[in-house]
C-alpha cells in the first residue's frame, strides 16, 4: 500500500516497516482478513525473527477466511482470535510490533490485512513512534486492554477464549512513557464516541471553521450530520474520488438543510477504489487532522463498532489542496458497508489431546452434527458431536489424527442436514510453544510435519548443541517416542500437550486446557516424530531464501523432507555442514552418558538412535559420519541393556546397527559379534538371534539402510553370528581344560612359557592355580586379577591384542587369560 503519514506527508510502503527490524512481537487487528496476504506478506516479513504473532479479527472475516484455501499456517505459525462485537462490527486497524533490543512501532490506519488493504485500495496509514507518538501509545494501550478486557465467552467481544494481549498492552504502556511533544492523541471507541472526543478537541483549538470528510462509506447523511452538530460546523465538504464503494448523496443531504459541497485533491484522486478514513477540521487555532478506521456512519462514529484513529494538531495551513468537483465523476464500485455478520462459523482450538469449540454467529445450532476433519484435500470423519445450548462443544480426535503431523493449516467441518459450520483449528500449545521459544519452534513444527528446509534441520541441530537436556529430558518424557518402546524404559510416558478430558470444558475462556504450556511439548512431539515416521527420501533442497513452495494436499507421511524444491546450486543436493552435525551428536553423547548405564539411559539412546538414522545422513559427509556416531552410539549403550524389564526395543536398535556397520564394512564382523555377546552376557542366545534378526521394511532397518532386501539383512546378520570371536576362543579353551587331557586349541599369541603352563594345566601337572581366568573385564589398565600387579606397557597391549598374558609380579607368575565380556 502506499500510505500517506499524516505528519510527515512522506510515501512508505508497511511492508518496508516490518522489514525493517528483527520484530520478535507482533499484533494486528482487522476487519477483512486474507490469510493469503497474511501469510505472503506481513508474516514472511519477520519469518525468521518472530516469537508471538497474533491477530484479532472480526467475525465477518474470519468467516471469509476459511475460504482461502492457500492458507498453510493458521493455528501453528501465528495465532487468530475471531470476535463477535455485541453491537455492530470489530473495525480498528492497528498494529504494534518490536523486538527484542526494544525497539517499538504501532501502525493506525483504514486498510484491513488484505491485498486490497495494503495495496490495491487507497488507503491512509499513520506510523507511530515513542517519544514523538507517546500520547498515543498511551491511547494504544488503553484500546488494547480495553480489548483483553471484553475479548471473552459472552463478552463485548465474545469469543471462544480470552487471547493474552497482556505484553501487548505492556509494549504500549512502556512505550507511552518516553518523554515527547507530540500533538497526536489515539482515539477509539471503547472510551466513548468519536463525535464526542473530536468535538472536545476541536474545542481545544477555539471552535471548528470547516470539514472535509473523505470516506468511502455513509449511512445517507447521518453520520455526517452527527458530527457537524457535535463540533459545531455547518460548513462541510465531502470529497468525491474517481472510484469508491459509494459516493455520498449530496442531493438527499440538501433536502434535509445541509449544505455541503464535492471536492477531491491528487491524494485521494488515484485509479484505485478510495478506502481511506480522513477527517480535515480547520478550526480557529490550527487545524485537526484524524484518521484511521472511522467511516463516516453513525456507527463508526458512534459506539456500535470498535474504532480507532489518530487526531493531530497541526497548524493552520490547508494539508490537502482541495479544489471543487464534479458530485457525480465517482464510478462506484458496489462494495458493501461493514455490517454484522449473521452466518454462522466454529471458533476451534486443539489443545491437551481434545479439540473445544464454539459456534460464533447465526442461527439455532443445539444438537448432533457429524464431524469432519479437513486439511488440503483430504478429509478424516471424527465422531459426531454434541453442540450444547451455549454454542459449545469438544471431542477427542480419532487416534489416526494427529494435528502435529500434518503439514498445512486444518479446518473443522461439522455437517447435519444441508447446513455445514467450519473453522480453523488453533493448536493452542503449539501457539504457547512458539510463543516460549520463537523462531526454532517453527522449525521443530516443520520438522514434525515432514516440510522443514535445509535452514530448519540447520537451526534445529544449532539447537540441540546449544540445549542437549531439552532432548534428553523429552525422551525421557516420552519413553523413547514409540509405544513398543515404552516397557524397555521402564516409564509411565506423558502425552502430547497433556492430554485432558474432553468433556472438562470451561465457558469462560480462562481456563482452556487448565495447563500453560512451556514449550518441551513441542520437542516431545520431535522425538515421537523421528521414532515413528517411515524413513524418506530427503533432498534438502530448500534454503528459505524464499518462501518454500508447500503444497497442503499431502501429510508428512506422504511428502518429501526438504519441501521438495529443486536444488539452487547446480542441481547439486544441499546438506547441512559436517560440523553443526557433529557438534550437535557430540553434545548430545556427552549429556546421554551423563545418565547412569541401565534402563534409565535406554529413552536417550532411542532418541540418539532415531536422530543418527534419519538426521545424520543428511549431512554433506553423511555416508562417513552414520557409521561412526552409530559405532559411539554402541559404546555409549554398552552396559545399558535392562534386565528387570522388556528389553526388546533397544535389543531390536542393537541389532540393526551392529548390521548396518557390517554392511559398510563386512571386516567389522567379528567386532559386532564380540559387541553382541557382551551385549547379552556371553554367546548370542537363540531367544535373542531369531526375534532379534533386521527385519526388511521395518522402521529401524529401513531408515538405516533403506531398500535392503531381506536376503540382504539375513545374510549380514548371519556373517556376524557365525564368526568366531577372540572371547569364543578363550572361552572355548577353558571348556577343553575343564576336563583332563581334553583336547584343546592353543591360543594365538602365546608363549611358549605359556604353552607349557596350559599343557601342564590340561594333564593336571603342578599346582592347579598356575592359570587365571579373567571373568570380569578390566577398566583401563589390564593385570592379574589374582595378586593384582598391572601388566607393563608392551605386556598390556599383548594381552589387550591376544586375551593372554604372563603375570610378572616374582611371587606370582600366573597364566592370565581373559574370558571377559
Amino acid at each position: 500500500m502506499e500510505g500517506r503519514n499524516l505528519l510527515s506527508e512522506l510515501s512508505f510502503s508497511p511492508r518496508a516497516l516490518l522489514a525493517s527490524h528483527a520484530w520478535t512481537s507482533v499484533f494486528f487487528t482487522t476487519y477483512s482478513l486474507s490469510l493469503s496476504f497474511l501469510e505472503a506478506i506481513p508474516l514472511a516479513a519477520v519469518s525468521r525473527s518472530y516469537r508471538d504473532f497474533t491477530v484479532v479479527t472480526d467475525i465477518a472475516g474470519y468467516r471469509s477466511s476459511l475460504a482461502d484455501v492457500g492458507a498453510v499456517g493458521i493455528g501453528r505459525d501465528y495465532n487468530l482470535v475471531p470476535v463477535h462485537c455485541a453491537t455492530g462490527v470489530f473495525h480498528p486497524k492497528i498494529g504494534l510490533f518490536a523486538d527484542q533490543d526494544g525497539e517499538v512501532r504501532a501502525t493506525v490506519g483504514s486498510g484491513n490485512l488484505s491485498f486490497g488493504g495494503w495495496g490495491y485500495n487507497n488507503e491512509v496509514l499513520e506510523v507511530l513512534r515513542p517519544g514523538r507518538d507517546s500520547a498515543c501509545f498511551s491511547g494504544l494501550a488503553d484500546l488494547i486492554e480495553a480489548i483483553q478486557r471484553e475479548a471473552r465467552p459472552e463478552g463485548f467481544l465474545d469469543c471462544l477464549r480470552s487471547p493474552d494481549l497482556h505484553n501487548y498492552v505492556s509494549l504500549a504502556r512502556r512505550s507511552s512513557l518516553v518523554p515527547g511533544s507530540g500533538t497526536g492523541r489515539l482515539l477509539h471507541t471503547m472510551a466513548g464516541t468519536l463525535t464526542s472526543q473530536i468535538a472536545g478537541l476541536v474545542e481545544e483549538l477555539g471552535g471548528a471553521e470547516e470539514l472535509t470528510v473523505v470516506s468511502p462509506f455513509f449511512s445517507a447523511h447521518h453520520g455526517i450530520a452527527a458530527l457537524s452538530e457535535a463540533i459545531g460546523c455547518d460548513n462541510i465538504r465531502i470529497a468525491v474520488p474517481p472510484r469508491a464503494p459509494s459516493v455520498f448523496d449530496f442531493a438527499a443531504a440538501s433536502a434535509t438543510g445541509l449544505n455541503i459541497r464535492p471536492v477531491s485533491c491528487d491524494e485521494f484522486n488515484d485509479s484505485r477504489s478510495l478506502h481511506s478514513k480522513v477527517f480535515d477540521i480547520g478550526c480557529r487555532r490550527g487545524r485537526l487532522i484524524v484518521s484511521g478506521s472511522a467511516n463516516a456512519t453513525v456507527q463508526a462514529l458512534g459506539r456500535a463498532n470498535v474504532e480507532a484513529v489518530v487526531a493531530r494538531i497541526h497548524d493552520r495551513a490547508p494539508m490537502f489542496g482541495w479544489i471543487s468537483a464534479n458530485a457525480l465523476r465517482c464510478h462506484t464500485t458496489g462494495e458493501e458497508a461493514p455490517q454484522e455478520e449473521e452466518r454462522s462459523s466454529l471458533a476451534v482450538d486443539y489443545d491437551g489431546g481434545v479439540i473445544r469449540g464454539r459456534v460464533m454467529g447465526g442461527g439455532v445450532t443445539t444438537g448432533t452434527w457429524t464431524v469432519s476433519i479437513a486439511w488440503g484435500a483430504r478429509r478424516e470423519a471424527g465422531p459426531d458431536v454434541v453442540i450444547d445450548e451455549d454454542g459449545y462443544f469438544a471431542f477427542k480426535p480419532p487416534s489416526s489424527f494427529d494435528p502435529m503431523r500434518v503439514a498445512s493449516s486444518v479446518q473443522l467441518i461439522l455437517l447435519r442436514d444441508a447446513v455445514e459450520l467450519r473453522g480453523w483449528l488453533i493448536l493452542r500449545g503449539f501457539i504457547d510453544a512458539m510463543n516460549r521459544r520463537g523462531p526454532i519452534a517453527r522449525s521443530l513444527g516443520r520438522m514434525i510435519a515432514g516440510i522443514e528446509t535445509l535452514n530448519d534441520l540447520t537451526a534445529i541441530m544449532e539447537y540441540v548443541s546449544r540445549e542437549p537436556r531439552a532432548f534428553i529430558d523429552a525422551a525421557q518424557r516420552t519413553g523413547g517416542g514409540r509405544s513398543d518402546r515404552e516397557q524397555t524404559a521402564g516409564l509411565k510416558v506423558i502425552r502430547p500437550f497433556a492430554a485432558g478430558d474432553a468433556f472438562e470444558l470451561s465457558h469462560d475462556g480462562a481456563r482452556g486446557s487448565g495447563i500453560v504450556s512451556n514449550g518441551d511439548e513441542l520437542i516431545d512431539a520431535l522425538v515421537r516424530m523421528l521414532a515413528t515416521a517411515a524413513a524418506q527420501e530427503n533432498d534438502d533442497s530448500g534454503d528459505d531464501e524464499e518462501e518454500d513452495d508447500l503444497s497442503p494436499q499431502e501429510g508428512s507421511d506422504k511428502r518429501k523432507h526438504g519441501g521438495g524444491k529443486e536444488p539452487k546450486s547446480g542441481g547439486q543436493t544441499q546438506r547441512v555442514k559436517p560440523q553443526i552435525m557433529e557438534t550437535a551428536f557430540s553434545r548430545l553423547f556427552e549429556e546421554l552418558v551423563r545418565v547412569p548405564p541401565g534402563p534409565a539411559r535406554a529413552p536417550g539412546l532411542f532418541l540418539v538412535f532415531d536422530m543418527i538414522a534419519k538426521i545424520a545422513p543428511r549431512s554433506s559427509l553423511g555416508e562417513e559420519l552414520t557409521p561412526r556416531l552409530l559405532a559411539k552410539w554402541l559404546q555409549t549403550a554398552a552396559g545399558s541393556r535392562p534386565v528387570d524389564v522388556d528389553p526388546t526395543g533397544l535389543d531390536e536398535c542393537v541389532a540393526a546397527t551392529v548390521s548396518r556397520l557390517v554392511i559398510g564394512d563386512p571386516g567389522k564382523a567379528q567386532a559386532m559379534h564380540e559387541f553382541l555377546q557382551a551385549w547379552t552376557g556371553g554367546e548370542v542366545p537363540e531367544e535373542f538371534a531369531v526375534p532379534c534378526e533386521p527385519q526388511a521394511g521395518k522402521l529401524n532397518e529401513e531408515a538405516l539402510a533403506p531398500g535392503m532386501t531381506q536376503s540382504q539383512w539375513t545374510q549380514t546378520w548371519s556373517s556376524i553370528l557365525e564368526t568366531k570371536t577372540p572371547w569364543n576362543k578363550m572361552n572355548d579353551l577353558r571348556k577343553a581344560l575343564a576336563t583332563k587331557d581334553g583336547p584343546y586349541v592353543t591360543p594365538a599369541g602365546a608363549t611358549i612359557d605359556e604353552e607349557v603352563t596350559i599343557s601342564r594345566y590340561s594333564t593336571r601337572q603342578g599346582r592347579d592355580d598356575r592359570i587365571v581366568w579373567m571373568a570380569t573385564k578390566y577398566d583401563k589398565r589390564p593385570g592379574c586379577p589374582k595378586c593384582g600387579h598391572g601388566f607393563p606397557g608392551v605386556k598390556a597391549s599383548k594381552f589387550r591384542r591376544h586375551r593372554i598374558a604372563t603375570c610378572e609380579n616374582y611371587r606370582c607368575g600366573r597364566v592370565v587369560i581373559d574370558v571377559s565380556l
